[in-house]
């Protein structure tokens, strides 16, 4: 057997290996079952309120800190930043009825605020914006133990990509812990985008990923299209009940659109550390998009 011949057997091998490790974990993890029915008027959007915002960011931090990513407490035991504030951001939620029971978030790039994996990935995401591609991140994703058998975060991101490619993003990125790496990579089929650095904010490493938004379905389709595949995510992604969607997430639609004054106002009183750090022109822009939150925020109290 020549190379060419015997590097194409090691490459079949390798695949088929990864092909049963991923059959095996979803499997296990059951990714691919429809646990909905215990679940009351199950719904997905993207937050509007204050209310469904506020329950987000509680989970948010709940489970982070949980993980050991959050230090420090917060009075109101909620965690999100200045870019879940901005109009570009998306912060998507599953409900069961009025209660938000899942979330992840969406921020897409902007000249003047970037993205929070600029912090440790900044050339490599630059590279990207050099060639012209539209970036955004996922971030903040979180579903409290007792709901994780429900298969939340496969609906959610399901429902994140489809929007994705709706508001014309070209690679959505992810920071995750190096343990994490292999599910991210062999289900849900991202690469790696920069090896593993500190991630001084959580205190823990990191490693970036990226998924090309316009070719992700395709790469779906080869990866679990097969007949010979027996666990197909592709199937349980495209039979995924549409009833749950809000419509908001299946049209184009003005995403953004900043928040209402009232909802940044409290949001910043709770946490006006956020404009800490903050320059020059992001404080002008975040005054110009919420002049009155922003005042509020910045007043002395007594």
């Amino acid at each position: 057997m020549d190379m060419a011949a015997r590097e194409a057997k090691v490459e079949k091998q390798s695949q088929r290996g990864i092909e049963r490790r991923r059959t095996i974990r979803i499997r296990r993890s059951a990714l691919i079952r429809d646990n909905l029915d215990d679940i009351d008027r199950p719904s997905m959007k993207i937050a509007e309120t204050l209310e469904e915002l506020e329950q987000a960011f509680r989970i948010v931090y709940r489970e982070y800190r949980a993980a050991g990513y959050v230090k420090d407490s917060d009075p109101h035991q909620m965690l999100y930043s200045v870019y879940s504030l901005l109009p570009t951001a998306s912060v998507f939620v599953f409900k069961s009825y009025l209660d938000v029971i899942s979330t992840m978030s969406l921020y897409k790039d902007t000249r003047v605020f970037g993205l929070p994996m600029d912090a440790v990935y900044k050339p490599e995401l630059d590279e990207l914006r050099a060639q012209g591609h539209r970036v955004a991140e996922i971030g903040a994703l979180a579903t409290p133990k007792n709901r994780r058998w429900a298969n939340l975060v496969v609906y959610l991101a399901k429902a994140l990509f489809h929007y994705a490619h709706l508001v014309d993003v070209d690679y959505a990125c992810i920071m995750v812990n190096p343990k994490h790496v292999r599910f991210y990579k062999e289900i849900f089929l991202f690469e790696e985008m920069a090896e593993e650095r500190m991630y001084e904010a959580v205190g823990a490493p990191a490693v970036a990923l990226y998924a090309n938004v316009h070719t992700y379905d395709q790469r779906m389709l080869d990866a679990y299209g097969g007949e010979d595949f027996e666990t197909d995510l592709l199937s349980f992604f495209v039979k995924m009940k549409n009833s749950i969607m809000d419509p908001s997430l299946t049209y184009p639609v003005d995403n953004d659109k900043p928040l209402d004054q009232s909802i940044i106002c409290s949001l910043l009183e709770k946490r006006p550390t956020i404009l800490e750090g903050l320059t020059e022109e992001q404080i002008q822009v975040l005054t110009y998009l919420y002049p009155e939150a922003v005042r509020c925020a910045k007043a002395p109290r007594h």
